[in-house]
């Protein structure tokens, strides 16, 4: 079977590593691509770079769709679109993709189907982002399209989150202010794949003075993490809600139960894989595989 995987900058990154590498062991041809290297025909014909064919992909699993301008994701998001079109799987489906890349769409999805999420601002209009500092105080300040935890700003002092969204707003970037949950010093990484929950760990803040985010790339500590079964349902629920095959949903321990604050359409696996000895590259591929053969 041929299976693709769509990468941006650097193949070797871990993640798409591991996934070829789990593709190939489990016998497979493997194509990786960037999305802008690849051309369509309608109705149905992929060609990678000049004139290599790839329509016989079979499914792909997209771990990015790169940066580019309005009309270059436009197109990208498209393509995917018409793979499907194509008879080609892809995880995670476009559209289940794209609104996972997008906090604010995640958040009103989840939302509506009864999941708790914390009280959001999302806009243009500073003035109407500052009533909302006024209203609810200690807040988080995001980038509304991120991962890793980058760009993200912990402002609890007024004139801090004032000069900040400030800067955001003269840069163009849309206002994605976000209460802060009164939790324990860590979150929980919840890993679905197939509406199962395959492993979860604990991520504790880092033990350096203001830093506040528990990401394992910003040097927050691991450990494995045994869910009870209201956590449990949640990462389920939020993977079914959301429609994607696999995904890494993170969870805060608020007083009023689990609070999702993020739901992952590419997530990395490393430290879950490393605190759990879990073969969570094997699981995706099996999962695309079981997926494309349907």
């Amino acid at each position: 079977m041929l299976l693709g995987i769509s990468y941006d900058e650097n193949i070797n990154n871990w993640a798409t590593a591991s996934l070829i590498e789990a593709m190939k062991g489990a016998g497979h041809e493997v194509k990786a691509f960037r999305l802008s290297d690849v051309s369509a025909q309608i109705p149905y014909r992929f060609t990678h770079l000049e004139d290599e064919d790839i329509s016989g992909m079979a499914g792909v699993v997209v771990r990015t769709i790169g940066f580019g301008t309005g009309d270059q994701v436009t197109f990208r998001i498209s393509l995917l679109e018409h793979f499907e079109d194509a008879g080609i799987y892809v995880m995670n489906p476009a559209y289940s993709f794209r609104r996972a890349k997008d906090k604010y769409a995640t958040l009103t999805t989840l939302h509506r189907a009864g999941i708790y999420v914390p009280r959001t601002f999302v806009g243009e209009n500073i003035d109407a982002a500052v009533k909302f500092v006024d209203e609810v105080g200690d807040v988080v300040i995001k980038p509304m399209i991120g991962s890793r935890g980058l760009g993200s700003i912990h402002a609890e002092h007024p004139e801090l989150t004032y000069r900040a969204m400030k800067f955001i707003h003269q840069l163009g970037q849309v206002l994605y202010v976000q209460e802060t949950i009164q939790k324990p010093e860590r979150d929980i990484r919840a890993f679905v794949i197939g509406g199962k929950l395959v492993g979860a760990m604990y991520r504790y803040v880092p033990e350096r003075r203001g830093e506040w985010r528990t990401n394992i790339h910003e040097g927050g500590r691991a450990e494995p993490a045994q869910l009870s079964e209201e956590y449990e349902e949640c990462a389920i629920k939020t993977a079914e809600v959301l429609r994607l095959d696999y995904t890494g949903v993170d969870i805060l321990e608020s007083k009023a139960g689990p609070c999702v604050i993020e739901a992952n359409a590419a997530p990395s696996w490393s430290g879950l894989s490393q605190v759990t000895g879990l073969d969570i590259a094997g699981m995706i591929v099996d999962r695309l595989v079981e997926l494309a053969k349907k």
